[in-house]
């Protein structure tokens, strides 16, 4: 009688009306059970006897390391790997065309260009030439001939030359002959 006295003392002492229900308990009873589902197939689909190494690893892994590494295969001789560099004929004719067309720009804007450079670089050429064939005392003579300025009477012939020589350039005194 005693223990029913306990056990009605302890009835009378909790509150609520006995069992509840965790929050979102419903919504996610269902995602809990698929979940313990696919773990009950996974550990069926794997062998419970661990991990195994294929028959004859051991044997051949010496040689499998050094056809890898060496690039020396035993067993399987290589193909080489063929790449097409022209796989239609579209796109052989589009790179002729394109060739041809760079070409021809090419040489259009090579024959418009003014040919005054060619000419210039012939005529220095010449002027050059002919500055060579005169002699310095015909240029000193002519440019003082030339000259209007009254000259300074305290200057000597070698002060003239070096002054003609440091001021002018060749192509200067052959063009005023």
């Amino acid at each position: 009688m005693e223990e029913n006295l306990e056990h009605s003392e302890w009835i009378k002492g909790i509150k609520g009306t006995g069992f509840t229900t965790p929050s979102n308990y419903f919504e996610e009873l269902n995602e809990g059970i698929k979940a313990k589902i696919s773990v009950e197939r996974l550990k069926s689909a794997v062998s419970t006897d661990g991990y195994a190494v294929p028959a004859g690893y051991f044997e051949q892994l010496q040689s499998n390391i050094l056809a890898r590494t060496t690039g020396f295969e035993t067993e399987q001789v290589r193909k080489p790997k063929i790449v097409r560099l022209w796989r239609s004929g579209l796109l052989k004719y589009a790179s002729a065309a394109c060739f041809v067309i760079m070409a021809g720009a090419g040489l259009y804007f090579n024959m418009n260009q003014p040919s005054t450079a060619k000419k210039s670089s012939y005529s220095d050429i010449a002027t050059e030439q002919m500055l060579f064939d005169i002699d310095e005392d015909v240029i000193i003579e002519h440019i003082e001939a030339s000259s209007k300025e009254a000259q300074n009477p305290g200057t000597s012939q070698a002060a003239l030359e070096n002054y003609i020589l440091s001021n002018y350039s060749q192509n200067d005194l052959s063009g005023n002959l």
